[in-house]
């Protein structure tokens, strides 16, 4: 079967509840070695081809893609590791894709306000020592 190039299409098979995980992941490889990423992405991630998805994120981090690499932490949380997104920006930044890696800087960067939080000396009422009252 050759793969859906149209994308209704590919969405009729990724989406079609006859469709078996074997298929989908006959297709995600097809797309993989068209280097398709994302599409063989989204056929695994159906099939639930953990193998498929483990090549995709390796793919990611070789070549510092943080797109799919949101992609894959999307799907699973726990999937990508803080050090894995680091590495990822620093690949993206060497090869010349700043905005992959300013993504990781944002998406990692402190909620607006909580440095302030930090700073602040005053005590809140009721946070004294008791030693002072």
């Amino acid at each position: 079967m050759a793969i859906p190039t149209h994308y209704i299409k590919k969405r009729d098979l990724l989406h079609n509840e006859k469709s078996s995980p074997q298929t989908l992941t006959k297709t995600g490889r097809e797309f993989l070695a068209l280097e398709r990423y994302s599409d063989a992405l989204d056929f695994f991630e159906k099939a639930r081809d953990t193998a498929g998805i483990q090549e995709i994120k390796k793919i990611a981090l070789t070549n510092g893609d943080t797109f799919l690499l949101a992609r894959l932490d999307r799907f699973d949380r726990l999937l990508v590791t803080r050090e894995e997104w680091d590495a990822a920006a620093e690949k993206a930044a060497g090869s010349g894709r700043a905005s992959m890696a300013a993504y990781v800087a944002r998406k990692f960067a402190p909620p607006p306000g909580a440095a302030a939080k930090e700073d602040k000396a005053a005590e809140m009422p009721g946070e004294a020592p008791l030693a002072e009252v």
